[in-house]
């Protein structure tokens, strides 16, 4: 009977390797190449695929599509946990059937499978009598396996054809490209994408960044989010993800990141200020440039600070004109709101169309259940946590609440695998911490850490950025401590609140994400025996400034009433912390350089509010350092800020460092001006210098600005008109051209047109909107259904079963 089944459902469904033969390099047995239909853009007609890194319901749903297209009919599909030895299935009218069993054992070997296929596989199927089994596995077969496999499987695998191992399966995705490009996980884990991470077109500080991309591309889960980011950046070539903390802007940018490097673009990760993404411009290559936090992770004032309102905005448009590059940047919805309400020009600009916001409303339950399933699949908890989640009631109030944060479900689990010595309590926990974010880190401090490790975590707080291994080793035997207690709080701590990395090849201490700082910031807010702690930490001027630029104390803010009650503390921190040199000197060229014009900002600002006339002495004493030292980090002194703390200070000192700031800011503005980004930059200085003290000198210095601008936009007009062709960057060219195209009483400059329609070629409205259609060719895959989602967090049932005897 089984026989005569088998010939029939060979006659109605065909044999797919009969039909088309293929061998698993991807090439038809007959010589001829297979019909490789819309494939990746930019593929390898021999791409593989790493399976390995797809979850359980990643591959059972790809092996659904890929087999549907090859084998011409719709497959059932089924929840985990209930098969009986079936995970897809064909049923004809008169009852027979082809049934599909994957098997995603990349943990196990083929040893194991044949094993296991031999013992338990060939009963189950022997059972269910259909008339055709077809067998997939994410392993790699041997011709022995596979003639092993087939005779257990026998009569039901019409022929060694129907076991299909890793390279078959890869055949198969290189023939149906669209079903790869339907599969967004699959898509960019491709070997391509993975190789892309290896190779030596990531231009980062911190290898850390390939270790989050890669990790990343193990949780993510799609949603809508994902095509409104690629199709501003097509058409914008710039996007900014903003949203709420822990919703997703990082991954989501990771996986922009991970897409262009596929299409051949070299990343760029910027981790302090615009001005190095200009330092790598390379205008015969594609860049995509990847600025996280670009405004600071907790305050404004972490990055712009000095002037990086005009350089973000160049770099935004020299972008924007540039069709080999692109720039995405990731910020926190309110300090957004902040940076437009705080700096004109970044008012100005349209942020909207450049802009993807995202909200919990893209993350539909299909998608939540997704984001959790991943994260669950992918962390190192026992198999048995792993179980608890498959169960509705378990998955279904964490995947429903309303607080969802793709953060906290991360994080709680990292606590559970890492800390907790109750894993089990992991779903409970969840949802602890849904209901109450400050509870997962609250817990943690309270309950599992001791008091080194809580100074180590208030030390690192105490800078604004990550900390060096050694730098922090110093520091920490001036403070009297034990370097051994230092490294088994580290121990403790790295991989769940502290993360170590590298960058410039020195091992690095930060926080393991934003929401770490996030629970200590608002401690030290609610508390002020905490604060005070903090205070007393300070032994460098970083860690002055960080004091006041993390805590809402600046401008009359909620945290002024607790500085004034530790006015004393601050000014003995003020003193220690007044010439000590930058304690992040190694990220400069050179000597370290102290930036006393930053320190006078800084000392006068506190001062001011917290009205204590020692610190603004210690303010106006580094005004009257040395005038070349107000000019000495290469346009990082942030004029204007001085300057609106002094325009109002009628004390003789007040007047006295006004009238040096004025001098020095023109002194600078004019000591560079040898391309247009320093003619730009000397532009934007004198003018916000102008705003606060009008007058001839500033007046004069901008006439002298404009004339040097003249000439030599006049100079890279004739290079651009010259019949050889042009020796200087398009891109300048552009600013240049579109400077002069806005200015109403700009001046005539011979070959103006001509230089302009060489950098443009004919077509002078390619600035509007640029569109590839990229954006368009990734497929809207619709969501799955409730009954999908259910047998999705089903698998996780089977996630102990590689290779044992166990229940399928």
């Amino acid at each position: 009977m089984a026989v005569k089944a088998s010939m029939l459902a060979a006659a109605r469904w065909g044999d797919a390797h009969a039909r088309c033969p293929s061998a698993p390099n991807g090439r038809r047995t007959d010589g001829t190449e297979p019909i490789l239909g819309l494939m990746l853009r930019g593929g390898d007609p021999l791409e593989t695929f790493e399976l390995s890194r797809l979850t359980d319901f990643d591959f059972e749903a790809v092996c659904k599509d890929v087999f549907e297209e090859e084998f011409g009919v719709s497959l059932e599909i089924f929840t985990s946990g209930a098969d009986g030895g079936v995970d897809l299935r064909h049923t004809e009218p008169d009852g027979t059937s082809l049934v599909i069993q994957c098997k995603h054992w990349h943990r196990s070997t083929r040893a194991k499978l044949v094993e296991y296929v031999t013992k338990v596989e060939a009963a189950k199927v022997a059972r269910l009598n259909p008339a055709r089994y077809v067998l997939a596995t994410s392993l790699t077969l041997t011709k022995g396996a596979k003639d092993k496999l087939f005779t257990a499987l026998q009569p039901y695998a019409l022929s060694p054809n129907d076991i299909y191992g890793k390279d078959e399966i890869d055949a198969l995705l290189r023939k149906h490209g669209h079903v790869v490009r339907r599969h967004l996980r699959l898509w960019l884990t491709s070997a391509s994408v993975l190789n892309a991470l290896l190779a030596k077109n990531i231009v980062t500080r911190s290898q850390a960044l390939v270790r989050d991309l890669e990790q990343t591309l193990l949780t993510y889960a799609e949603n809508p989010s994902y095509t409104k980011a690629l199709d501003i950046l097509e058409r914008r070539r710039v996007c900014v993800i903003a949203g709420i903390p822990g919703i997703g802007k990082t991954t989501l940018a990771h996986i922009l990141c991970a897409q262009y490097l596929k299409d051949g673009y070299e990343l760029v990760e910027i981790s302090e200020d615009a001005e190095e993404a200009n330092r790598i411009w390379d205008d015969d290559a594609k860049q995509v440039y990847y600025y996280d936090d670009f405004l600071g992770q907790t305050t404004l004032q972490e990055k712009l600070g000095k002037n990086e309102d005009g350089r973000l905005l160049s770099l935004m448009g020299r972008v924007a004109r540039d069709p080999s590059k692109r720039l995405i940047l990731t910020t926190r919805e309110y300090i957004l709101a902040q940076a437009k309400q705080r700096y004109e020009k970044l008012d100005r600009h349209s942020f909207d169309t450049h802009t993807c916001v995202l909200d919990l409303t893209d993350y539909t339950f299909q998608c939540r259940a997704s984001i959790l399933y991943n994260h669950v699949y992918s962390s190192s908890l026992p198999a048995s946590v792993k179980e608890l989640f498959a169960v509705p009631s378990v998955y279904r109030p964490i995947v429903e609440h309303r607080n969802f944060n793709p953060r906290i479900v991360a994080a709680t689990l990292a606590e559970a695998d890492l800390l907790s010595v109750q894993p089990e309590m992991a779903p409970n926990n969840i949802l602890a911490n849904l209901e109450d974010p400050q509870r997962l880190w609250a817990h943690i401090v309270s309950h599992q850490l001791g008091d080194t490790d809580v100074k180590l975590l208030k030390v690192i707080l105490s800078f604004l950025s990550s900390v060096r291994l050694k730098d922090l080793q110093s520091l920490w035997r001036v403070y009297g401590e034990s370097i051994r207690d230092l490294k088994n709080a580290l121990s403790i701590l790295d991989g769940t609140m502290l993360k170590t990395s590298k960058e410039f090849g020195e091992i690095v201490v930060g926080f393991h994400n934003p929401s770490v700082r996030d629970y200590f910031v608002k401690l030290i807010e609610s508390d002020v025996t905490e604060l005070l702690s903090l205070i007393r930490l300070v032994r460098y001027y970083d860690q002055f400034e960080t004091l006041w630029l993390q805590f809402p104390a600046r401008g009359n803010g909620p945290m002024l009433p607790t500085y004034k009650e530790c006015k004393s503390e601050l000014e003995t921190a003020a003193a220690a912390a007044f010439r000590s040199l930058p304690f992040k000197a190694y990220r400069r060229r050179g000597a370290p350089v102290i930036d006393f014009a930053r320190r006078a900002w800084v000392y006068l600002e506190m001062g001011r509010d917290i009205e204590s006339s020692m610190i603004r002495r210690m303010g106006f004493e580094a005004v009257a350092e040395d005038g070349q030292r107000l000019t000495a980090e290469d346009g990082a002194v942030d004029y204007e800020a001085l300057l609106q703390i002094l325009v109002d200070d009628n004390t003789a000192e007040g007047r006295k460092a006004f009238a040096q700031v004025v001098s020095s800011a023109i002194d600078w503005a004019l000591a560079d001006v040898s391309d247009w980004a320093l003619i730009k930059k000397a532009d934007e200085v004198l003018r916000s210098t102008q705003h606060y003290a009008p007058g001839v000198e500033v007046e004069a210095a901008l006439e002298r600005l404009e004339s040097v601008r003249q000439e030599y936009a006049q100079a890279a007009i004739d290079d651009w008109s010259h019949p050889d062709g042009p020796n200087s960057s398009a891109a300048e060219m552009r600013e240049i051209v579109d400077y002069y195209s806005a200015e109403q009483d700009a001046p005539h400059f011979a070959g103006f047109e001509t230089a302009a329609e060489a950098v443009y070629g004919i077509d002078w409205e390619h600035l509007e909107v640029f569109s590839s259609g990229r954006a368009k060719q990734v497929l809207d895959r619709s969501w799955v259904s409730e009954r999908e989602v259910e047998h999705m967090m089903g698998t996780l049932r089977n996630e102990s079963s590689q290779g044992m005897d166990v229940r399928d």
